[in-house]
């Protein structure tokens, strides 16, 4: 099974995010701001991580530039930018700080299931580790 760190402040946004990486039959940690992220992603060195850009006390773009210069292993974990402002210099801006895809919100439940299988394999299922 795969651990997917959830980074998300929107108490709806993260509900279904979790849903979907239950269904994935994965792991879920989740977390609601940048510096909790930080230090949970460093602890517990999560598969995947989906990660709203815009969140408090550390936003997106800085969590994946501190995540990256973290250790080696950090620079192979993929990151999905999640957020609602879709526009394509937010898009490009995700993509040149380190993410490795984007998914703008709304989505579909089909669109985030995509993205996790494109970014993980199956695996066997889990219950849920909550960390902050």
């Amino acid at each position: 099974m795969a651990r997917v760190l959830i980074v998300e402040d929107d108490p709806a946004s993260m509900d279904l995010a979790l849903r979907i990486v239950r269904l994935e039959k994965h792991e879920p940690i989740t977390t609601a701001d940048g510096e909790t992220a930080l230090a949970v992603a460093r602890a517990v060195r999560p598969d995947l991580i989906l990660l709203d850009l815009h969140i408090p006390k550390l936003d997106g773009w800085g969590f994946v530039t501190k995540f990256r210069q973290s250790d080696e292993w950090a620079k192979h974990v993929p990151i999905v930018a999640v957020s609602a402002s879709a526009t394509p210099p937010e898009r490009d801006r995700a993509l040149r700080t380190g993410c490795d895809d984007f998914l703008a919100k709304p989505y579909y439940p089909e669109q985030m299931r995509a993205m996790i299988t494109k970014h993980l394999p199956k695996k066997a299922a889990a219950g849920e580790r909550r960390l902050a």
